[in-house]
């Protein structure tokens, strides 16, 4: 245990000293000063003494060029703008070790417990991912409740003599994020050559919505064969507005089933961690036998199956 905690100082050792080694290098001096002369810095910023934010930031950003290569930043960069996270993939990299090496750290500073320290590391392993999932559900659901309304706006705009991309133009200006965020970015795409079918399925690939699929289909199929989109997209969004009232109350009835499997799958594991703190002698025997091992590893394998089989029952698909 104590090579393993060892182990943790040093990795946030080292990864804070390269910070600090990169924040205060001459390199970074000289790239402002060139920044400046180009006219791309204000001079009222020169004289300006680094704040703590600005350490950090910079502390971030130094860190952030390891993992700027790999090849995996790609991919947890797609990730990060459907969930509308304004962090670059390797920045968010860096923020995840910090949490794993600082989580299980903070756990043994204040219980000096070992073994609850390592139990810790998992939580934070998870807290990543599981923050980005969270992040994009949150989002991907906003931008749903916002389609309906967009859909009059374009609808209207349209009858009123508009053309499709001012109607898109309407709802960015007149509606909030997510989904002024997404139809500007598609008009951006429009404006510098996509042409229209294009942008929308990179919308599309971007958001990941069903809704918004279906839009774009019947947009595209009016395109292909004529009719009036005025009237498509009223028809939609009256399909949309039913289906959001019988997924509300989907949503209702579920919402027991889903809590009592949050509480029954997070009671073993709270019950242990408790234990783990106000007696740790009753659950040693756990860690230091085979068979304590065995019942540990069968008890994990039962929760994630019970887990697997409540999803299952409280997903309905539409």
């Amino acid at each position: 245990m104590l090579y393993l905690m060892v182990f943790f100082i040093f990795m946030a050792v080292v990864f804070a000293l390269i910070g600090l080694i990169k924040s205060f290098s001459t390199r970074n001096l000289y790239v402002e000063r060139l920044h400046a002369v180009m006219g791309s810095v204000e001079a009222n910023k020169r004289g300006e003494k680094l704040t703590m934010k600005a350490t950090l930031a910079s502390l971030l950003k130094s860190v952030s060029q390891l993992f700027a290569s790999n090849s995996s930043t790609g991919r947890l960069q797609s990730r990060l703008v459907e969930a509308g996270i304004p962090l670059k993939g390797e920045e968010y990299i860096s923020i995840s070790l910090g949490v794993m090496l600082f989580v299980p750290l903070l756990t043994y500073g204040i219980s000096t417990n070992a073994r609850l320290a390592i139990l810790a590391l998992i939580p934070s392993l998870l807290l990543p991912e599981f923050y980005i999932k969270i992040k994009k559900n949150r989002r991907l659901q906003s931008f749903d409740q916002q389609l309906a309304d967009a859909l009059v706006i374009m609808a209207n705009a349209i009858r009123a003599g508009f053309g499709f991309q001012q109607a898109m133009e309407t709802v960015v200006k007149e509606m909030p994020p997510p989904i002024s965020t997404e139809f500007g970015w598609c008009l951006q795409e429009m404006k510098l050559g996509f042409n229209q079918e294009e942008a929308l399925l990179n919308m599309s690939a971007r958001v990941n919505s069903e809704e918004l699929d279906m839009i774009i289909s019947g947009i595209i199929i009016q395109k292909q064969i004529g009719g009036n989109l005025a009237q498509i997209l009223d028809n939609i969004g009256d399909t949309m507005r039913d289906r959001a009232r019988i997924k509300k109350q989907v949503r209702t009835l579920t919402a027991q089933g889903k809590l009592s499997g949050i509480i029954v799958g997070s009671l073993p594991v709270a019950l242990l961690a408790s234990m783990l703190v106000i007696s740790p002698q009753h659950v040693y025997f756990f860690f230091q036998d085979s068979r304590g091992m065995l019942m540990l590893g069968t008890a994990v394998l039962m929760e994630i199956i019970g887990a697997l089989i409540i999803s299952k029952i409280v997903k309905i698909e539409f």
